[in-house]
């Protein structure tokens, strides 16, 4: 009897901890492809405070933009600033790890406080792989 209980504890703890798992800014750093052939994106985590953007068709990328992360809650609040003071935003994103190397991703319009994906338009959610 002991052991199918600690059996159900040990998987209750196991599962608890994937579920809570936090998007850290050591995760992004690195290239994120879209999973798409036409059309498709590039997101450069290049370090701990800068991004940059590429699209399929253009060639090299785009200047350097600061982001902060927010992971307080899930998914996360990726905010993408023109300037290191943060003062003007140029794009918010939801973010979600699925696994170490795909990305679930949601661009927010303004004045948007989505806090959770938008399932019922699948096409505004984007797949990014980690190259």
């Amino acid at each position: 009897m002991k052991k199918p209980v600690l059996f159900f504890v040990l998987m209750l703890i196991a599962c608890t901890g994937l579920r809570s798992q936090q998007v850290k800014i050591a995760d992004l750093v690195g290239t994120w492809d879209q999973n798409i052939k036409k059309y498709a994106a590039t997101i450069i985590f290049v370090d701990k405070e800068k991004v940059r953007f590429s699209y399929k068709g253009r060639t090299g990328t785009s200047k350097d933009y600061y982001y902060l992360l927010d992971a307080s809650h899930k998914p996360a609040l990726l905010i993408v600033d023109f300037k290191p003071d943060h003062r003007k935003h140029r794009n918010e994103y939801l973010i979600e790890l699925l696994d170490k190397n795909t990305m679930k991703l949601q661009v927010l319009h303004k004045h948007d406080s989505r806090t959770h994906f938008d399932e019922e338009h699948p096409g505004n959610i984007v797949t990014l792989i980690r190259r």
